[in-house]
């Protein structure tokens, strides 16, 4: 019997810890205040360059086969009211239809096919905000774009599906614009604040930021890299945020964006971690991936 007992006690922490979905764990580093020296990765639209198009579950699906740590999708609603996984207003540039998303119904647009990001019709059709719920649901963060609209409902329907815990929203909002268009939100989602460095007024909005949101995480989105605000991440890094910063585009990161990496990573990925990014939204997740590898960046304690 004491045997008996003394497996049992030694299976209670195992048992806890398979009671924890990955999606747990995640959320722990994301508020950690950069105490783990591992850096996340969100993937801006899926993995789209090793996937058939962009926002397909295919795309989501290589993310989280690769451990990426959270995808980045975009909301668009159709004309009888459903909100589907979709960039543009349009379906012109992504799909094999014509025309604005809000004039199709739902069964319209899933008569259609998702291209390839030059043209090439794919076997993918469009997803909706709960497909993709349902398909990331305990596995993988969802950073929602496009949701300023779409609130309330997008609340309602990630409760509804039990993922709130892994919806991720973003705004350049000051907290007083965010507190008139949308009050508080549910503990459970991550609301992270962008500044959107122009080189003048910068402090004052991320005193505001720092004052009025209390989240351990900071976002910053240049287009020089000389901006003084920058001086302040180190600062903040010390009093335990972490920090996210973009991999996109040029204009996102001062230049050092995902196209540099290609042939200088360097001066890129590197070069936002020296910034003190531990947090980096990338177009090219998995490149990033195997970098932030090679350097132990990727390893949970």
């Amino acid at each position: 019997m004491k045997l008996k007992a003394a497996l049992f006690c030694a299976c209670i922490p195992m048992l806890l810890l398979a009671q924890n979905t990955r999606v747990d764990t995640l959320r722990s580093l994301i508020l950690d205040g950069g105490k783990n020296n591992y850096v996340m990765i969100f993937a801006h639209r899926g993995d789209w360059r090793n996937a058939p198009a962009e926002n397909s579950l295919l795309a989501y699906q290589r993310c989280i086969d690769e451990g990426i740590d959270g995808i980045e999708i975009d909301l668009q609603m159709t004309h009888d009211g459903n909100l589907v996984v979709m960039h543009d207003e349009t379906l012109d540039r992504t799909t094999t239809g014509k025309g604005k998303v809000c004039d199709y119904t739902l069964e319209e647009l899933k008569k259609l096919y998702l291209l390839s990001p030059i043209g090439v019709v794919t076997r993918q059709r469009i997803p909706t905000f709960e497909e993709v719920l349902e398909f990331a649901k305990g596995r993988i963060l969802i950073q929602v774009d496009k949701w300023t609209k779409f609130k309330d409902l997008i609340i309602r329907i990630a409760s509804e599906h039990g993922c709130l815990s892994q919806i991720v929203l973003r705004s350049s909002l000051s907290s007083a614009q965010f507190k008139e268009r949308f009050g508080v939100l549910p503990p459970e989602v991550i609301y992270i604040p962008v500044l959107v460095c122009k080189g003048s007024g910068d402090s004052e909005k991320l005193s505001d930021f720092i004052e009025h949101f209390k989240i351990p995480i900071a976002s910053f989105s240049f287009e020089n890299d000389h901006f003084e605000i920058l001086n302040e991440i180190p600062k903040l890094k010390s009093k335990g945020y972490r920090i996210w910063l973009n991999s996109l585009w040029a204009k996102f990161n001062g230049g050092h964006d995902d196209e540099l990496a290609m042939t200088d990573k360097e001066l890129s990925y590197l070069w936002l971690l020296k910034t003190g990014a531990d947090i980096i939204f990338s177009d090219n997740p998995i490149e990033l991936s195997n970098y932030l590898q090679t350097l132990n960046k990727r390893n949970l304690k």
